[in-house]
């Protein structure tokens, strides 16, 4: 897994100097409507809040350098968004997940690199698990229940899953490949259905490409 991961953000990282920060602004930590949740697996698709302990499959905390190379690849996503706040990457085992949340008032990111792998290969593209982690991140981004419908919040985070992802270099179709893969057909109670999903991600990978931004899909970003 460290070398699939390394290898891209090698060059991932070295597109930072090509693209002006995206976002600028505080971005705080703000109360949330609902649980601040957002998960996917292998089993279970795209998932809310209620379906998991997120500290029980927490097997250590990664920094830049670890073996997963999960930490390189948020870094990648942050300085290309221009997002400054502080995500903590935890590495879980054997669980087939990734998500994120807020725990002890820190954002975190929790993943399984071995999944991730197992990702890539059934969607048939090196950019599925750098999506999945780019959409986990555009919830710290977008912030955690800033809409009534939790259906929104994951919309919000869908655009800065498809902004990442053209800044990074994926082409539109690549950037919702995974979703369309994975997506669901219809609504659930926490995600919207993957047609619906993958509009917003070309909709991010579009304003990227224009240069242009859509704000509102920020509760805490500013021009």
């Amino acid at each position: 897994m460290k070398k699939y991961f390394i290898r891209y953000v090698l060059f991932l990282l070295g597109l930072g100097v090509l693209f002006p920060a995206a976002i600028q602004g505080q971005q705080q930590l703000k109360k949330s409507r609902r649980a601040p949740f957002c998960g996917f697996s292998l089993k279970d698709g795209y998932f809310g809040a209620g379906r998991t302990k997120a500290k029980q499959f927490i097997t250590r905390e990664a920094h830049i350098g670890d073996d997963s190379g999960i930490p390189e690849v948020v870094q990648a996503v942050k300085k290309q968004i221009g997002f400054t706040g502080d995500i903590s990457v935890y590495i879980a085992s054997k669980e087939d997940n990734c998500f994120a949340t807020i725990l002890d008032g820190r954002r975190v990111l929790i993943a399984d690199h071995l999944f991730l792998n197992k990702v890539d290969k059934d969607a048939a593209t090196q950019w599925a698990a750098i999506s999945i982690i780019s959409h986990e991140i555009g919830h710290h981004i977008a912030g955690f229940g800033r809409h009534e419908s939790p259906l929104d919040d994951e919309l919000d985070a869908d655009y800065w899953s498809g902004f990442a992802l053209m800044k990074l270099g994926a082409s539109k179709s690549a950037a919702i490949k995974c979703i369309m893969v994975y997506g669901s057909e219809q609504d659930s109670e926490s995600h919207p259905n993957k047609y619906k999903r993958s509009k917003m991600i070309e909709k991010g990978w579009e304003d990227a490409s224009n240069g242009t931004i859509d704000y509102s899909k920020c509760g805490d970003c500013k021009e």
